[in-house]
């Protein structure tokens, strides 16, 4: 299961804004990569947030068996993406064609398999200081949580409130083929980011990711998924998502000041 990321910083504000921008990046860039796209892209403008820093854009599609999620915060400049995918894809053309659309002075990317540990990056450690916020990967197998579709939704629906974070959308589900086998995918959007999970009936495994754009009780939260899930843990892993973010943010006092600079080169006789 391949995973790409990539967290971007002093991006401009104009292109995290633009609605249509992302929504041609999401359903273009699948067709370009050779990715079956199994639903439209689903954008969600996000404007009245109780954290003003937290507003911009949330948007994903389904691909078969993985997902493409864009969030940008326009605010802070910034933006951060993930594509999971089962199967293999150009990680550099991908990286190119998000550049191309949302140049940014700041940008990390990697590819990792989330089954392989060792192909993480090095530095990934939490330092919520510095960073950004925290993304775990829960990896299952011998999966024993809800299957059917009912029972994911009700599970997404209520979770983002079991374990502190802000719902801003229903969940979506949808089932589609990989071959002979029947994939299970369900995503739900808060205000933090996102919560997914994509299970794989014959393998009888799933993949679940929750992205915030906070800090949390690790220990509960994880404890608490575990629990709804109960299923055989084959991946817990805690990666930092904007490393060093509050060395690179744009923040409201620095932008109001840029936008005076001419005022200090008139009349300069």
């Amino acid at each position: 299961m391949n995973h790409f990321v990539m967290d971007a910083f002093k991006g401009y504000r104009s292109r995290l804004d633009d609605l249509m921008l992302v929504h041609e990046v999401l359903e273009e860039l699948p067709v370009k990569l050779g990715l079956k796209a199994v639903m439209p892209p689903f954008i969600l403008p996000y404007y009245n947030g109780v954290v003003p820093e937290d507003c911009g854009i949330s948007a994903f599609v389904f691909l078969a068996g993985g997902h493409f999620t864009l969030h940008t915060f326009s605010f802070r400049e910034a933006y951060f993406v993930d594509l999971f995918y089962p199967g293999s894809f150009d990680s550099e053309k991908l990286e190119n064609l998000i550049k191309g659309a949302f140049p940014a002075e700041k940008i990390t990317a990697y590819c990792l398999e989330r089954e392989r540990r060792e192909s993480y990056p090095a530095k990934i450690e939490i330092n919520e200081t510095l960073d950004f916020g925290p993304h775990l990967f829960l990896d299952f197998q011998n999966y024993q949580g809800p299957r059917s579709i009912d029972d994911l939704f009700d599970l997404f629906d209520t979770m983002p409130f079991q374990i502190g974070m802000t719902p801003i959308i229903r969940p979506y589900i949808v089932r589609d083929y990989i071959g002979d086998e029947r994939v299970t995918s369900v995503l739900t959007m808060i205000a933090e980011s996102h919560i997914s999970l994509h299970y794989f009936e014959k393998s009888n495994r799933a993949y679940l990711d929750l992205f915030s754009c906070r800090f949390f009780d690790y220990k509960t939260v994880i404890s608490k998924l575990k629990q709804a899930f109960h299923s055989d843990v084959v991946n817990e892993t805690l990666i930092a998502r904007g490393s060093k973010y509050h060395q690179y943010k744009s923040i409201a006092d620095a932008l109001a000041n840029n936008s005076r600079t001419w005022l200090g080169n008139v009349y300069q006789r």
